[in-house]
């Protein structure tokens, strides 16, 4: 399936120029548009946080002197996304939304195929980040996926692909394969064993249906806790890429869930594609 519109989230971060930079070579690929979000979250110019007596002045100075801030940092990441895609010769469109960051890139999602956000942030612009769910709370809410890119881009040729059964981990790995955004060399399928999971089974229909898609495909059962044991094989591996549910069963229920999404965006020195 050729993707036609890819969603970048210009948040103005190191991370923003590897997402435009992977959402070019993609957008050529498949002769697909670019749309380049800004997005001016209310909550992260102005956090909600009682004032103490008399300090009401100075609240609203340091206000203004936030979204002053951030509507500087939100020109200059608009300027810099046209610069690029001018450059690369890729159709693209800007938008600039004032409102709730998650609800803005949930709700542009609905009409595009896939979104690429810098993993550590999104459209904070130097203010006060994003929590650490936000990217998996997206990716819940719009059911499409998203690459999460760290810094710098890399061509995407060794991709590890997490799936223990479950629609969302099964969601994942049909969107690798099926949107023609890479073109890696060799993709690994492994299954974090628990109790009462045949992990071998689980490894072959992944595997099928990725070799459907022309994938060189090999796979591997991991044992240890989802959370450290995939970013381990995968910097060991040398992975360039890791395919995830945003949700799923057992150990991997939790890799996007509360504080192990944390740990896993937080340390993750490789894109993460992740869907639920």
């Amino acid at each position: 399936m050729a993707l036609k519109r890819v969603i970048v989230a210009l948040g103005g971060s190191e991370y923003m120029d590897a997402a435009v930079t992977e959402a070019c070579q993609i957008a050529a690929r498949n002769g697909a548009e670019i749309l380049g979000i800004a997005v001016l979250d209310e909550t992260l110019v102005d956090p909600a946080e009682p004032s103490p007596i008399g300090a009401g002045s100075a609240a609203a100075d340091l206000r203004a002197e936030r979204q002053e801030h951030v509507e500087t940092g939100m020109t200059e990441a608009i300027a810099r996304f046209k610069s690029m895609v001018d450059a690369a010769g890729v159709p693209h469109q800007t938008t600039h939304i004032v409102g709730d960051a998650q609800e803005a890139l949930a709700g542009a999602l609905r009409l595009a195929d896939l979104a690429i956000v810098g993993i550590r942030h999104a459209f904070d612009y130097g203010t006060i980040a994003h929590p650490d769910d936000f990217l998996g709370r997206v990716a819940r809410a719009s059911g499409r996926p998203i690459l999460a890119m760290t810094s710098p881009a890399r061509r995407i040729d060794r991709v590890l692909v997490a799936y223990d059964g479950s629609t969302a981990s099964a969601n994942a790995l049909r969107a690798f394969a099926v949107l023609n955004a890479f073109e890696p060399s060799v993709v690994r399928v492994v299954h974090c064993h628990d109790e009462g999971s045949d992990s071998e089974t689980l490894l072959e229909e992944g595997m099928s249906y990725l070799k459907l898609h022309g994938h060189t495909v090999e796979g591997l059962v991991l044992d240890g806790d989802p959370s450290t044991i995939l970013l381990e094989h995968a910097e060991a591996w040398n992975a360039d890429m890791l395919v995830m549910g945003a949700v799923g069963r057992r150990g991997l229920s939790r890799l996007l869930l509360g504080d192990t999404a944390s740990s896993m965006l937080e340390r993750s020195e490789i894109p993460l594609l992740i869907r639920s």
